[in-house]
């Protein structure tokens, strides 16, 4: 009972502490909102501005200069010797193929069981041969011979041929950042970085002097006539095969057998005779040279707009600039020889060049909104220029790629953000 007492006397305090504070509060003044209409609304102004568009610059310069050989792919062979595999670059000679019909002691010719014909064997050799071809009729000598060549040529050109690739069309892209006014509120300057792409591509072609070496064999027709060119031995007919008495050959299951004769003309079959020769001209040998890549620019610097109107601005840029060039450089070497095919031989070399320079831009833009607007405007670069080379066994060449004082236009779109 005194436990009960004592929580009513607690509640009935607590109950009555309650009513006098809520009393309190409604005697007392609501609480006032803050005024914030004396502080300034904030606005975002862009600082930053990204350009892309399309850079056309005048090409790179070259120059090409060096010397080179052509060498015969062709294996002649010894200048003695019969029946060898002989390769000229207008002609081939070939070991002797011909046969002769295998006769009994009655002189009848003998079937081959396999081929049901008549069985050949090799004939003796007697320094001829049914086994060759030529190609041009120049190769026919007096007195009843054929000339057969290998040729080769080393190229003693000293001049220097010099190209202007085509202008280059290639990808603009540059970031700008506001750094505030400069004399003046319709001055203003940016730091700007950014980079662009082109090709490099540049071409030519001439004839070039060279010493010709000319290796010739000479072989003997044996009186006979020289076939028209081209012409390839052997060659032969077919006919009836007959016995001694020229009465036709039949076999068991009744049917005429056949007879392949050789109609080759002969030719011998080693030279004759061989000559080397040397001469100088500038009309048989030409060359091609090309030189393919791209180049990357890479810059950096501050740039200076004028506000001309609300919209129209001209900006002048001027900073420095690192190139960064690769290059394939091919040398094409042709010869055309006195007789057969052109002999042409191809040499390729690659290079990678780090080119420091400086850069200046001139630039007129026309603000659409507040954040974009078209730009279009005059580019000046310089890089110097460097030298590839090109070394093998059959090229010493060497071309300068000149990337100085090279100009164009940009245009593209701008963004500020």
């Amino acid at each position: 009972m005194k436990h009960l007492r004592l929580a009513f006397v607690v509640f009935a305090s607590a109950r009555g502490l309650a009513r006098a504070q809520e009393e309190e509060k409604r005697g007392a003044p609501p609480t006032e909102i803050p005024d914030f209409s004396n502080l300034d609304e904030y606005v975002y102004e862009p600082k930053s501005t990204v350009t892309l568009g399309f850079r056309r610059i005048s090409g790179a310069k070259a120059s090409f200069s060096g010397q080179g050989k052509i060498g015969s792919t062709n294996e002649p062979g010894a200048a003695t010797g019969a029946n060898l595999d002989r390769a000229y670059h207008d002609g081939t000679v070939r070991p002797d193929a011909r046969t002769a019909a295998r006769l009994d002691s009655s002189g009848n010719p003998i079937i081959d069981a396999e081929s049901g014909g008549q069985a050949f064997d090799p004939i003796a050799p007697d320094g001829k041969t049914n086994t060759w071809s030529y190609q041009d009729a120049l190769q026919v000598a007096e007195n009843g011979f054929l000339a057969f060549h290998t040729y080769s040529a080393d190229i003693i050109d000293t001049a220097v041929r010099q190209t202007d690739s085509g202008a280059s069309l290639g990808m603009d892209l540059a970031v700008l950042r506001d750094m505030g006014k400069l004399l003046g509120p319709r001055v203003t300057w940016q730091l700007s970085a950014g980079m662009s792409v082109n090709d490099i591509s540049a071409t030519t072609a001439d004839s070039v002097r060279a010493r010709l070496t000319t290796l010739a064999d000479f072989y003997s027709l044996f009186g006979q006539a020289a076939p028209a060119a081209p012409y390839g031995a052997p060659s032969t007919s077919v006919g009836n095969l007959l016995d001694a008495g020229g009465n036709p050959v039949t076999g068991d299951d009744g049917t005429t057998g056949t007879v392949t004769a050789d109609t080759s003309v002969l030719l011998g079959n080693e030279p004759a005779g061989r000559t080397t020769s040397e001469a100088t001209d500038s009309t048989s040998v030409s060359n091609r040279w090309k030189v393919k890549g791209a180049f990357f620019t890479f810059h950096a610097g501050p740039t200076v707009w004028l506000s001309i109107s609300s919209r129209l601005r001209a900006s002048i840029s001027l900073g420095a600039a690192l190139v960064y060039s690769g290059t394939s450089y091919t040398v094409t070497q042709t010869f055309q020889p006195e007789t057969g095919a052109e002999i042409s031989d191809t040499n390729t070399s690659a290079a990678y060049k780090l080119l420091p320079g400086y850069y200046a831009d001139a630039t007129v833009q026309f603000d659409l909104t507040e954040r974009t607007g078209f730009y279009a405007g005059a580019v000046f670069q310089t890089a110097g220029s460097y030298t590839q080379n090109l070394d093998s066994a059959a090229a010493q060449y060497s071309t300068k790629i000149d990337l100085s004082k090279q100009n164009g236009l940009r245009a593209g779109l701008s963004i500020r953000f």
